[in-house]
């Protein structure tokens, strides 16, 4: 069942009385169609317009009018409504929804009458295996990553106070004062103390908390309970506790035996994670078999079990869209979202001083260090970082660029450090060019080029088993970067060929250069470090061996463009090299050769995508796994390297594992599959720019620093 249009039948449109919902862009594309604003000024739609039916959200009183305008029009009424699973963030903190509820007959939290969802239910002629078992994946997915309707809130961060540890314990959940559901659901307000009451007499040895509601907690609303002081106003039982905390309320699950709910949606997240559950009211989850209810809805007569009741509510009754794009997506592509960034938002420390970073850099750090800590200071320099650390409390941290010197006297016992580097797929356009990387790591043993001593990754590639469907993964990405042609920078344009002038028997050499002063070379190519002898090595070895060949040196495109360091003038360079080339996309120069030359570039690592043969004359992260030839075998450092990889397993590491990626337009942790798809759009819009000549490329330039730092 499909809510999406399939572009072939003409867009439906809608009117409705809200100016939020006529205005929101996301629920045009939730809807797939046009939303008109119908306001009390407008007696009647264009007539010559056709109109599908009026929109109006939930049971909110205002939608009283807008039924009344329908029956006018003689259009009928739909319900809208967030989903179960329905936010990255929260919306009191400004997170748009991604996904939405289309009730043609009621809403599916007003027990009084019929919903789409009950009779989808009552009627399970669409449930198929397939649909079953791909419920249960998705609830073993929602599960282990805890996520919720709204996935602001800190995960598993509550712990028991050590006078409750190892005892019974229930769950007795409020919820916000004047909530629809609860009158819908047959409910009231005396319900709440019914509910807490029959939870002590029913529990009598247990602990009985009540959760407060998270808008309660962010203070935008009240609930049932009335809290003063940390106690519920009236309660004198000392076996009833508030929990008041900003957590996750799933990770919460595994502490409690029991969960009561009049008609929240907690109780349905409590059934998924196999919690006994007590209905006060009549929430769209109960009179199904699933639930202990105390108050019985006669027309549901069908038993489910939790995997049917989920593909009815989840996947059959609301429709999502991507978070980034805002096009029709399926439950599967949002999950893979929330569960990124509860990866990358687990604080490791309270504060991370983040020295000596520029300002360029300070517009983009903070979206991939926020993880790590609850709060960002940037420090200027060492004597500054002196003086705060000499103040801190304790439970900090400390970030800086690359291989940058720490501190005189810094204890990195006493404190975790975390370098920060470019990704592997960084932008459309160089860093040089002050482009947003959309991909930085952050090493907590080292850095990747660094391999005088271990890294992260290096760790990973060493210890690392992965899962076949990660390898499987790792596989998909290595065609999907090949397909779409991305590399770091993503320069220039397909169809240059740099070997045309070679004979058909000589062997294609590529030797790439790098930034002579990149601190990959000093830390990881301490024999061969200039492009100039690189070059004199590389013609050497080939004379040694025998070896007829053509061979085409490119230089790296900041030593081109930006004039970095490195730069071999052309006429020597090909004294040594037949060709020379500046303006040939990477990707063109590496598929067309038979073997390339490094001494640490990434070019190596892209090269191995394409199965050919690498020679290694420093060590790079991808050197001494077993697939490539390494000219420094033997020097000590690749002897830590004990595991032998396949590239789909580099690739998972190093793409998937290592970086951390955000995604600009949403500022939210994102994945290596949606940047290459991100970077292929952003090529075809920037190619305009990449030939605009000296003064428009310094006037990008420009922009990309404002771009940057006003975000």
């Amino acid at each position: 069942m499909s809510f999406f249009n399939d572009g072939i039948t003409p867009l439906p449109r809608f009117l409705s009385c809200s100016a939020g919902i006529a205005g929101s862009p996301e629920l045009a594309s939730l809807l797939q169609g046009e939303v008109c604003l119908l306001g009390p000024w407008s007696f009647w739609p264009d007539r010559n317009r056709v109109f599908d039916a009026v929109l109006g959200w939930g049971m909110k009183a205002n939608t009283t009018k807008a039924i009344a305008r329908a029956e006018r029009l003689k259009l009928p009424f739909w319900r809208l409504e967030d989903g179960f699973i329905s936010y990255l963030g929260h919306p009191a903190l400004g997170d748009r929804r991604f996904s939405l509820i289309v009730d043609k007959v009621g809403i599916y939290y007003d027990a009084r009458q019929p919903s789409d969802l009950e009779n989808l239910l009552n009627n399970p002629q669409w449930l198929t295996p397939e649909l079953e078992a791909r419920s249960v994946n998705l609830i073993d997915t929602i599960c282990t990553h805890h996520i919720s309707k709204y996935n602001h809130e800190p995960v598993g961060l509550w712990q028991e106070p050590a006078g409750s540890i190892g005892k019974p314990k229930v769950l007795v959940v409020d919820q916000t004062f004047g909530d629809c559901s609860v009158a819908c659901g047959m409910a009231g307000p005396e319900t709440f103390p019914a509910m807490l009451d029959a939870a002590l007499q029913e529990n009598p040895a247990a602990e009985v908390w009540v959760k407060v509601h998270p808008d309660v907690v962010l203070g935008t609303k009240q609930g049932y309970f009335p809290v003063e002081q940390g106690q519920i106003k009236g309660i004198t039982d000392s076996r009833v506790k508030v929990l008041a905390d900003k957590v996750n309320a799933q990770s919460l699950f595994p502490h409690f035996d029991k969960v009561y709910v009049v008609t929240s949606q907690l109780g349905f997240e409590a059934l998924l994670h196999r919690k006994p559950v007590v209905c006060f009211g009549i929430p769209f989850y109960s009179g199904w078999g699933l639930t202990d209810d105390r108050v019985r809805c006669e027309r549901r007569v069908q038993k489910h079990t939790l995997a049917s009741l989920f593909a009815a509510a989840c996947l059959l009754y609301t429709r999502y869209i991507d978070p980034e794009t805002g096009e029709p997506c399926e439950l599967e592509g949002v999950l893979e979202l929330v569960a990124l960034q509860r990866k990358y938002k687990q604080p490791e420390v309270d504060r991370l001083y983040a020295l000596g970073f520029s300002l360029w850099k300070r517009a983009f750090v903070k979206e991939f260090a926020n993880g790590l800590a609850d709060e960002v200071e940037f420090v200027p320099h060492h004597r500054a970082i002196q003086k705060r650390l000499a103040k801190d409390t304790g439970n900090s941290g400390l970030l800086v660029w690359g291989r940058k010197p720490l501190p005189d006297g810094f204890d990195t016992d006493s404190m975790p450090v975390w370098r920060m580097e470019d990704g592997f797929i960084r932008s459309c356009g160089l860093g040089a060019d002050l482009r947003r990387p959309a991909s930085l790591v952050l090493d907590d043993r080292g850095i990747y080029y660094d391999a005088t001593e271990p890294s992260r990754l290096e760790n990973l590639l060493n210890t690392f088993e992965l899962l076949p469907e990660q390898v499987q993964r790792g596989e998909t990405l290595i065609s999907l970067l090949l397909q779409q042609r991305i590399s770091k920078y993503n320069l220039g344009t397909s169809g240059s060929a740099p070997f045309a002038d070679a004979k058909p028997e000589q062997r294609r050499i590529l030797i790439t250069g790098q930034v002579d002063s990149d601190a990959s070379l000093k830390f990881g190519s301490p024999v061969i470090f200039r492009n100039i002898d690189l070059l004199v090595r590389v013609r050497q070895w080939l004379d040694e061996q025998g070896i007829d060949a053509y061979v085409v040196y490119k230089p790296h495109p900041d030593v081109v463009q930006a004039g970095r360091q490195g730069h071999v003038p052309e006429p020597e360079a090909l004294k040594l090299a037949d060709r020379v080339v500046t303006d040939c996309d990477i990707f063109d120069c590496v598929s067309q050769c038979d073997e390339l030359h490094v001494m640490t570039s990434q070019a190596g690592f892209e090269a191995l995508l394409q199965n050919k043969t690498v020679h290694c004359w420093g060590m790079p992260f991808y050197a001494g796994w077993g697939l490539t030839h390494d000219h420094m075998a033997g020097s000590g450092i690749d002897r830590r390297r004990q595991s032998h990889r396949t590239v789909a397993e580099l690739v998972y590491l190093a793409l998937c594992e290592y970086p951390r990626y955000v995604h600009w337009q949403t500022r939210r942790f994102t994945t290596p599959e949606r940047i290459v798809a991100e970077l292929s759009r952003q090529r075809l819009s920037d190619d305009a720019y990449r030939h605009s000549g000296w003064f428009g490329r310094k006037h990008r330039k420009v922009q990309f620093l404002l771009e940057a730092i006003r975000a």
